[in-house]
């Protein structure tokens, strides 16, 4: 399934104020615990509050591949926005107990999907495009042709 890309200049700014939420949180859980380590407390704020999928990134000569492991995902729920320098993936996922007895055990993420990856050569945001297939995410960017290299 297609699944839209927005073309944006830069996703700097929504990963600076997602870096600043996790940073709240990690504050807070240092000033409740009175002395855990802060790169400790960033891992637990940043596991609380964001699900970051396993990613593949390949390059070819002209392309940049990036696949996403989102399974449980809905395609309509997936957001992506693909800037000259990086791309960033955003989700809102939703877990619930369809059930009627007890969770046993439960390793499902919930909460938003927050995922981005700096290229290290320029790509073209107009002729990049995503599908969802199988769980998996799949972004395929080409290499600008102004890069450079």
């Amino acid at each position: 399934m297609k699944i839209p890309v927005h073309r944006v200049e830069t996703v700097a700014g929504e990963i600076e104020a997602m870096q600043r939420q996790i940073a709240s949180r990690a504050e807070q859980l240092h000033d409740e615990q009175a002395g855990g380590g802060q790169v400790q407390d960033w891992l637990v704020a940043e596991h609380e509050m964001i699900w970051r999928p396993a990613l593949e990134v390949q390059q070819t000569d002209d392309t940049y591949v990036v696949e996403a492991a989102v399974a449980g995902v809905e395609p309509q729920q997936i957001d992506v926005q693909v800037a000259p320098n990086e791309i960033l993936i955003r989700a809102s996922v939703h877990h619930g107990h369809r059930h009627t007895g007890d969770a046993l055990l439960c390793e499902f993420s919930a909460g938003p999907l927050f995922r981005s990856y700096h290229f290290t050569h320029p790509v073209d945001p107009a002729h990049a495009h995503a599908e969802y297939r199988n769980g998996l995410l799949r972004i395929t960017a080409p290499l600008s042709p102004a890069r450079g290299i």
